[in-house]
């Protein structure tokens, strides 16, 4: 009886990270970034970037604990997070016509540029921008599991 207590307690305690690993993506062009989960807490960052990807590594009531491709971390709003996927290419690419290197390459993907993942199979994903898709390797991408 007292283990089942104890366990019981110690979920509670780790609930708040339950989606530990997924990404979302800013909703708009300027977002705090806190120290803590409240808006007492110092803004840590500014992100002046709409649709950018940043990991989900803890919850807490309504605050998210994220950390951007530079792995700095902080507590941001939960309602001013996507879960719309987007992402940002890690170093110069080219986006392909299909999921091969050898297939036609239909643009060059210049580093920080955001995409929409349209969806990702097996080590390839269609991304998109400006009307535009393209396979690109999930090497080259931040922000997929």
């Amino acid at each position: 009886m007292v283990w089942n207590k104890f366990i019981i307690i110690l979920l509670s305690l780790f609930s708040f990270s339950l989606s530990a690993g997924n990404f979302s993506s800013t909703k708009s062009s300027k977002i705090n970034m806190r120290t803590g989960p409240g808006f007492h807490y110092p803004v840590k960052w500014i992100y002046t970037c709409k649709n950018l990807p940043l990991k989900v590594i803890e919850e807490f009531e309504n605050w998210k604990k994220v950390c951007d491709i530079n792995e700095d971390c902080g507590w941001i709003k939960s309602n001013l997070l996507s879960d719309k996927p987007y992402a940002m290419i890690m170093e110069d690419t080219f986006g392909y016509k299909k999921q091969s290197a050898d297939s036609k390459i239909t643009m060059k993907i210049d580093k920080s540029v955001i995409m929409r993942v349209e969806k990702c199979n097996g080590k390839w994903c269609l991304l998109s921008a400006l009307n535009r898709k393209a396979w690109v390797q999930k090497e080259y991408i931040y922000g997929i599991d």
